[in-house]
Formats: C-alpha cells, structure tokens, sequence
C-alpha cells in the first residue's frame, strides 16, 4: 500500500512536468497501447481511462475515508490529499488535459519486494503554448533533470533534493512510462520491440471479455503470485503454488458502494497443460448447501460445486492419466487399498458424494491448538453413505489392530476412521493434512476430522443453530454471488485474524496487529468461480463495515436484549439469529469463571488430566462419553486449587467457585 499511494502521488504530482517534458523531448509518430509497456513479469495491472475523475469517487467514498483515520494510513494518504486539493485548485487545467488512459503494474523486482511502473497513453497534446507556460513553473530549485541513455533510448531522471528520490520516466510515442525503480523503466525499455503481455492469448481473451466499461479494471497474472505472497508470508505452500500453476489471468471490472467493493469478471486456465482448475471447470457446478453446517466461526470456508461427485472424480483421473509416472502411482494405491480391506473406492466412496464438498478453517475453542480443521461431504443419501461407511469400518477392523468403540454425541455417531493417506489419494494433496479422520453425519452431511472434539463442536453449533446459515451477516452477503459454482471461498476476517499469524511473516503480523481496528472494518471476503465456456466467471466482494456499525454490533454482542429490541421486539429469536459470525473474535469475556476447553484423545476415556510443563497437575476432570462428567478442578502454576466445580454431562451445574493463586475465594457462580 505504500509503494501505490506513494507512486499514485509521484505519478499525478509529475503528470504535468512530464507533459511539459513531453512536448520537448517525445515525438508524435503514431499510437501504441499502453500494455506494450508493461514488463512481461507484472504481478497484477490495474487500468483506468479517467484517472481524475475516478479518483474524486474514491476519494469521498466511505471506506477511504474510514482509513484515512488510520495513522499509518493517513500518514500514507498525505500526499494523494494535497494532490487532491492541487487537483480542485486547478479544475481548468486537469479538465483542459482531458482523461488519459493509465496503467499501473506491480512487479518484483528484487526477492520479497516489489515496486510500480506507471505507463500513461497522452494522445495528441494541443495547445502546447498555454501548456509550456502553466508548466514551466513546475521546475523549481527543488528538482534536479538529468538524462541517461539506456540501449538507444533516454530515461529522463526527475531528483527531487527534498525526499533524495529520483522519478525515471521514458518517453516513446504517445506513451510515457515511470517509476522510482530505474531497472522497471529499463525492462519496459527492453521489450518495446516483442512486448509479452499485450501479445498474450490468454490475458487478451480475459482483456476482449472484460472489456473497457467500469470505473477501474484490474488484471491479476498468476505466474507470479506465489513470489509476490513471499512479501508477505514466511514460506509457500502447496496451495498456492498450485494456482500459481493452474490458473493463467484474471480480469475483474471494479465498482464501489457504500458497504461492499464488488469485482466482476473472468478467469482462465493453464492453455498450456491440464490441471486441478481445468478438471473442476469441466466437472461442472453445484449448489452451495454446506453453509447449513458450517459453524458461524467458521474463519476460512474452500467450498467445491460439481455436476456430479463421480462425474468430478472421472475428471480427475484423466487428468492423471495425463501424467504416466503420477498415474501408475495413483493406480497403484487405490490398488493396494482396495485389495488389502476388499473394498471399491468407486462404490463404498465416492458413488454416495452428491454435487458439493468443502474445507472448513475453524475458530478453536480454546484447546491449545491454532486452528480446528474439516472436510464436509455432501451425501445423496444419508442412511446409504452411513450403510458404505459402516462397510468400509467393518473391514477396517478386519485388517487392522485398531480398536476404536463408536461414541454418540448428543444423539450423532461418531466413528474413527484409520486409513492413512485416503483423502490424499482420492481427492489429491490439498487434503494430506486429513489423515486417519473421525467423522459423524449431520442430516446429509457426512463431516470428517482429525479430533473427534472438533466434531463435538460442529454438533453443537448445528444443534444451537449457530450456523453460517443461520447468520443474518453472512446470508445477506452471500447473495452477492450465484447460487451454483464450482469454487466458493469465503473468508469471515475478525474470525480469520488470530489464525493469520502462523502463515505470515513477522513484520506482516506486526502491521496486522498496528492495524487491527482497520483490518475488522472489512469483514467478509468472498470469491467464487463460475465455469462458463470454458472460463471461469469471477466475483470477488469485500465487506466494507462503518466503525459505527462495529461498535454497535460489539454491544449488540454484549447486551442481546438490545439485539432482539431493534430486530423483534418481543419476539424471542432462536440463539443462531442472534450470533453473527462477525462478532467472533471481537468480544473478550470478563467473567473470572471460565473453564478451558479440554481435547481428550481417547472418548473412551474415564478422566482427563492436563499437567504444566513441570509436571504438575493443571486440570483434571471425570468423564463420561467423552464428554465433562462429574467434579472438574483446575489448579494455579503453584498447584493451590484456581477453579472448581462439577459437571453433569457436558453440562456446568451446582456452585462453581473461583480462587486466586493465595487461596482466597474471589468469586462463585451457580448453574
């Protein structure tokens, strides 16, 4: 953000130097397309025809406004500010000029950074006498104009004595490019004669479908997007490397409202190879219906719509065919699983999976643990997924020494599964991290873990009806998109924050931490891939929250009675209508009484007892069905009792009394 409002700044503030420069130093010999010179390693491009006119809506919008109380930001935005007030103060002038056409690319130019080259297409100049005089006074004792030749051309060096910076900017027909990174000049230089990207196939079918209309149209090329999340993240990952590879170019047309920044558009495909993205376009799409199961605090939600399961699955695997060493391995292991438990993948697995599947990312409840992770399943039928899963148990425990006794959740099964690698080897390598899962089935939902805790807690969520499907937030939001596709990804942001930290890098999470208030203000995040004659239609929307609103959601939060007042009046609601998935991660409980959340392994176990690094014990409580069951004691560092009470199955009951590290009762509660 830094770089782009400092370089937005750079670019106005120089505009009318340049021209002047322009009509002296630029000859008139025909027109080129600003793409042209744009270095063939741009990250992403975002485009404009009116820049002027587009920056007066931006600049009085809500959301810019909103961060421009951000100190940091603020302190980022000074400079477009003043170059705001240049522009009221000189209407004449800047309407004289009329809209050019600019492009703006970011690109890596070193390992873990990145700079911006600005490329602005200035037509045909007129009245050049007027121009050269309102102009000439731009060159004031604060610059310094030198030239360089640089392979037959010359890069015009702008150095400003105040800020020590130095603004290269080339001139060649009707376009003039700049940057503060004299090596981004110079690779626009080095590819005038074969440019990259404006001869493309891939960007110019994205370019033809998006078109010209909208106030700003931004391109995304996916080579690049793994180098460039290195800037932020300490290492890659699978995931994005993928995309990386699979996807090519995504153009989006850009609109802004008052609460949501709304991105239309498309995305190609690799035309080189086939692909993960090539096999989900072809499979088709499917509805979105898992949301009826996902927990409201839910952070991270990869949803994946096809035709049909099976129909997806053969895709899949002509894909690998693709690949004769990856084929034979696949082959191979399904092979090898199918005659060790005497099992068919295709029957006993995937021929119950309906149209839809999708990754969930959970808030934790408090366990020691970063994040809470599942897989759910959308089944045709529930009691024939149960009838195939029940199968594939029963040969499990013929093969195997593994002895797990099912355990009933407030009325859910729930099973162990110990299969290593199965997901892996059917789905592919996005799923490696769900090894050996529990799993129950909630109505037609078959929800897969790696602790059989996590799954008590979806239970409950589904049973108290905190669902996304049951948030007032997230249903309003998700009308912004189609009701079938074959990606859906959502993001709740205030739920997602704290999870960031183990993928980012140190200075990153300093920032997100600087920024906190500024990060929550957006809410929700949401893409989704439509396939559409073979390219993916693209929406991304992002919720934008006055701080007003947050502020009266946290009270909302605190008080409900203020929340039912303003919905329903005297109406009670159900308790999913009055959680909204934003809140999470916003309100911290004062309450002294507050018994952590314990993951026992074993739900066959009699006591659960948790001890400090030295040793000592730090919680211990009865158990029955894996669920808290009889007296419950949790102890200070210094091993005096710190809280106790009892439970009767899952359940807080009778006096419950808090003490502090002395001994001294500080408080008591009865449930």
């Amino acid at each position: 953000m830094r770089k782009l409002i400092f370089g937005l700044t750079a670019l106005l503030l120089a505009g009318g130097l340049s021209f002047f420069l322009y009509t002296f130093y630029a000859k008139h010999e025909g027109g080129r397309r600003p793409i042209y010179l744009v270095p063939n390693n741009a990250v992403y491009i975002i485009e404009t025809d009116d820049p002027v006119k587009n920056w007066e809506k931006i600049s009085q919008s809500g959301v810019w406004l909103h961060l421009q109380q951000n100190r940091s930001f603020g302190e980022l935005t000074a400079g477009a500010n003043s170059l705001d007030s240049s522009f009221r103060e000189n209407e004449t002038l800047f309407r004289f000029l009329g809209s050019r056409q600019v492009m703006i690319s970011a690109h890596m130019y070193k390992k873990n950074d990145y700079d911006f080259l600005f490329v602005v297409d200035l037509q045909k100049v007129s009245k050049l006498t007027q121009l050269k005089n309102y102009l000439y006074g731009l060159l004031t004792d604060d610059f310094k104009i030198t030239h360089r030749p640089y392979h037959g051309k010359e890069i015009v060096e702008l150095y400003n004595k105040n800020t020590h910076n130095t603004l290269n900017i080339f001139f060649i027909d009707n376009l003039m490019a700049l940057s503060w990174q004299p090596s981004l000049v110079e690779a626009s230089i080095d590819q005038l004669e074969e440019p990259i990207i404006g001869r493309n196939s891939d960007y110019l079918e994205i370019k033809s479908e998006i078109g010209d209309d909208g106030m700003i149209r931004f391109y995304f090329q996916y080579d690049y997007l793994d180098d460039y999340l290195m800037a932020y993240m300490h290492e890659s990952n699978d995931y994005i490397r993928s995309l990386s590879r699979d996807l090519s170019y995504s153009g989006f047309m850009f609109t802004l409202d008052h609460e949501l920044l709304n991105l239309k558009g498309f995305t190609n495909v690799n035309s080189e190879e086939r692909s993960y993205a090539r096999t989900l376009l072809n499979a088709g799409k499917g509805a979105i219906h898992i949301p009826e199961v996902a927990p409201q605090r839910t952070a991270f939600y990869m949803g994946m719509g096809f035709g049909s399961f099976s129909g997806f699955y053969e895709e899949l695997e002509s894909w690998k065919k693709d690949d004769p060493d990856r084929f034979r391995e696949y082959q191979e292991g399904i092979d090898k699983l199918e005659k060790f438990l005497k099992i068919s993948v295709k029957e006993n697995f995937v021929d119950w999976v309906d149209d839809e599947i999708a990754f969930l990312q959970m808030q934790p409840q408090g366990r020691g643990r970063t994040n809470e992770y599942a897989l759910v399943l959308k089944a045709k039928d529930s009691d024939e997924a149960n009838d195939h899963l029940n199968f594939i148990l029963k040969q499990i425990k013929k093969k195997t020494p593994v002895k797990f006794k099912q355990v009933t959740y407030r009325g859910y099964p729930i099973n162990f599964m110990s299969i290593k690698g199965f997901f892996k080897l059917v789905l592919g390598k996005f799923f490696n991290d769900l090894d050996k899962p529990y799993f129950t089935i909630v109505e037609d939902y078959v929800i897969f873990s790696n602790h059989p805790q996590t799954l008590k807690d979806i239970i409950n969520d589904f049973l108290d009806e905190n669902t996304l499907a049951n948030s007032l937030d997230f249903e309003k939001f998700r009308d912004e998109f189609q009701e079938e596709s074959a990606i859906f990804n959502y993001i709740n942001v205030p739920v997602m924050y704290d999870g960031v930290k183990s993928f980012v890098n140190t200075q990153t999470w300093s920032g997100m931490q600087k920024n906190k208030p500024y990060i929550y203000c957006f809410p929700q995040i949401g893409f989704q891939l439509i396939p559409d004659d073979g390219l993916f239609e693209s929406r991304l929307v992002i919720q934008y929250l006055d701080p007003k609103e947050v502020e009266r959601k946290i009270q909302f939060a605190k008080n409900p009675e203020l929340r039912k007042a303003e919905l329903y009046g005297p109406q009670m609601p159900s308790a999913g209508t009055l959680n909204n998935n934003f809140l999470l991660g916003l309100i911290e409980e004062q309450e002294l009484i507050q018994v952590e959340e314990i993951a026992p392994e074993d739900l066959d176990a009699k006591q659960y007892v948790e001890r400090y690094d030295n040793g000592e014990i730090k919680i211990e409580v009865s158990l029955r069905d894996g669920q808290k069951h009889g007296t419950y004691r949790e102890y200070h560092a210094n091993g005096n009792i710190k809280l106790k009470g009892k439970y009767r199955r899952g359940k807080q009951v009778g006096m419950w009394k808090a003490y502090d590290e002395e001994g001294n009762m500080i408080e008591k509660k009865s449930f």
